[in-house]
């Protein structure tokens, strides 16, 4: 009986919210894969395509060209109403770089409660065909997820959020269980051990010309988010993309999604509490010249600037 109500005032809790969701003059359309339905009788939230498989990216898909190879800016969180941090064995970055080659629920770094990473990497990222990367979490799923935001970067200076929403209504203990991957969009992790959610940096660019096009009174996202995205998609180059964010979601009710909606997570944990990090692939990489490029150009560079000289 109890596992019958807690799945009825799931349903209609995230019915209520997607509900809200959707009450945009103008909604936000998803971009990478998911689709959006607030209907009773048929899929609830963000919906994966499980025909495509248009976000999930497996460890070992052959599409990934490459893997983080060095981080920068690691802080562990301690903003949990309880206050726990990680523990020793759990502060491991290195294990969050490179391939993912065996599947492992111990080859993470935890990030703790609204801690935070950045990612480096040997080339850029660039917006090509498809998704551009994917982040990777040990979640034990399907319904049990630490979540993240994710940003990326050119100058390591300004960072963009990916646009992301949350729908679920209830709150989670440690223990809950009951908080859903179509509650969530955009917020790493939403798959089990083993797959990615991918990212379009193409999305950016959607959400910037939706911006620009949709008043925040008629659109899905808040005032805050509109105008931290603009101070820093300015400085975005999403064929030059050089770094990746990973924030934690301290989830106990104090953060917010890019609706202002509230977003909830497991909270208190300990041990490892917040985001557990396997890794980050990449699927489509920049084009970085070669040294024999480079030659050309100053060789070419230095003729020029002979001729000019002879002509003066």
């Amino acid at each position: 009986m109890r596992t019958i109500l807690i799945s009825i005032m799931s349903l209609v809790a995230l019915n209520i919210s997607a509900q809200n969701y959707s009450n945009a003059n103008t909604p936000y359309i998803p971009q990478n894969g998911d689709i959006h339905s607030n209907s009773l009788y048929a899929s609830l939230g963000f919906f994966s395509d499980d025909t495509q498989k248009a976000v999930a990216i497996a460890y070992n898909d052959s599409r990934i060209v490459g893997w983080a190879s060095g981080y920068t800016n690691l802080r562990y969180g301690t903003s949990s109403p309880m206050g726990h941090t990680v523990d020793d064995e759990w502060r491991t970055p290195e294990k969050a770089l490179g391939a993912i080659t065996t599947p492992d629920v111990y080859g993470v770094v935890c990030l703790g409660d609204g801690g935070e990473i950045t990612l480096t990497f040997d080339n850029p990222i660039c917006n090509g065909a498809g998704l551009d990367f994917a982040v990777f979490e040990n979640s034990f799923g399907p319904s049990f997820y630490e979540l993240a935001f994710v940003e990326v970067s050119t100058d390591g200076i300004h960072f963009v959020r990916f646009p992301n929403f949350y729908v679920g209504e209830i709150p989670q203990s440690q223990y809950s269980g009951d908080n859903y991957c179509e509650y969530f969009y955009n917020l790493a992790s939403k798959y089990d051990m083993n797959f990615g959610t991918g990212y379009d940096l193409g999305e950016l660019e959607y959400a910037y010309n939706y911006i620009q096009n949709v008043a925040v009174a008629d659109s899905s996202f808040s005032q805050d988010f509109v105008d931290d995205f603009l101070l820093n998609y300015a400085f975005l180059d999403l064929q030059n993309v050089n770094y990746v964010r990973i924030l934690d979601i301290e989830g106990s009710g104090g953060t917010y999604d890019s609706s202002g909606h509230v977003i909830y997570d497991p909270s208190p944990n300990w041990g490892s509490p917040g985001f557990d990090l396997q890794g980050v692939a990449v699927l489509n990489f920049g084009s970085i010249p070669e040294p024999s490029t480079y030659a050309l150009i100053f060789g070419l560079f230095t003729f020029f600037f002979v001729i000019r000289r002879k002509r003066k």
